[in-house]
């Protein structure tokens, strides 16, 4: 344990430092506005107006913030990263969405570590992710630790990831397999194991001409929940329509929004 409470520190100097001499080449300002509609509670339609605003810089260090707001809240930065490349290998990142645990569209029966701040190390198709309970109190107070390594074969792209808690002592494993453009569409499968519940999800999704759709369930449960979304581009205009159905509880779940990129 005093080991890791050491290299978390130890990569938090050297990310510091990194930082400190890296000089910024280039900033660019982005995001979206968007208008999303879903039906409420009392069977209504209702809207809500959004902003995303990215910012992102990049050099030999890279900043990338994410600001986002609804109408009549305040503007928040939501995820933030601040990283860097030591001898052109070894890359190090400081941030709050810096997991490296699998992920897939609908997610609802994949195991889902929460990792908030962390320190990010990546040496080419291998990454290891170390997350702080509370990094602004203590940051030799370590929450879970994440890796994942990609191994890119003539069929597939496989990626295998591993999260242990440091308060539950709990593991869980996941596997993404992309296997990529089938010539009708793109499909990608990912399943997750909890070790102390002994129980698995998967999802499998697919992408062709503009819409994204998935299928998962889990050991309980083989198919719990199918959806998808379609996106069309009109006029500088994002349009996505999509909707997804819990079979189980048999609850049909509509979507519409329209996003301006800027």
């Amino acid at each position: 344990m005093r080991n890791i409470l050491l290299t978390t520190s130890a990569l938090v100097v050297l990310g510091t430092a990194a930082l400190a001499e890296a000089p910024m080449m280039g900033t660019a300002i982005g995001g979206e506005v968007s208008l999303d509609f879903a039906e409420t509670a009392a069977g209504d339609w209702g809207g809500t107006l959004g902003l995303d605003l990215d910012v992102v810089a990049t050099g030999l260090a890279a900043v990338e913030l994410g600001f986002e707001a609804e109408s009549g809240g305040a503007l928040t930065l939501d995820t933030w990263t601040v990283g860097t490349t030591v001898g052109g290998a070894l890359g190090i990142a400081v941030g709050n969405d810096n997991g490296v645990f699998v992920e897939a569209e609908g997610e609802q029966t994949l195991a889902a570590p929460a990792m908030t701040e962390s320190v990010q190390v990546t040496v080419g198709d291998a990454a290891v992710a170390v997350g702080f309970t509370d990094w602004t109190t203590d940051l030799t107070d370590v929450s879970n630790i994440q890796g994942s390594y990609t191994l890119g074969l003539s069929f597939a792209e496989v990626t295998a990831a591993v999260d242990y808690n440091m308060n539950t002592e709990n593991t869980l494993i996941g596997a993404e397999i992309a296997l990529g453009n089938l010539g009708v569409a793109e499909v990608g499968k990912t399943i997750t194991y909890d070790v102390d519940a002994e129980s698995f999800g998967y999802e499998v999704v697919a992408d062709a001409m503009g819409i994204t759709a998935y299928l998962n369930g889990d050991d309980d449960e083989m198919l719990q929940n199918v959806g998808g979304e379609y996106s069309y581009d009109i006029g500088g205009a994002e349009i996505t329509a999509g909707a997804s159905y819990n079979i189980d509880a048999e609850e049909f779940t509509p979507a519409l929004g329209i996003a301006f990129k800027f």
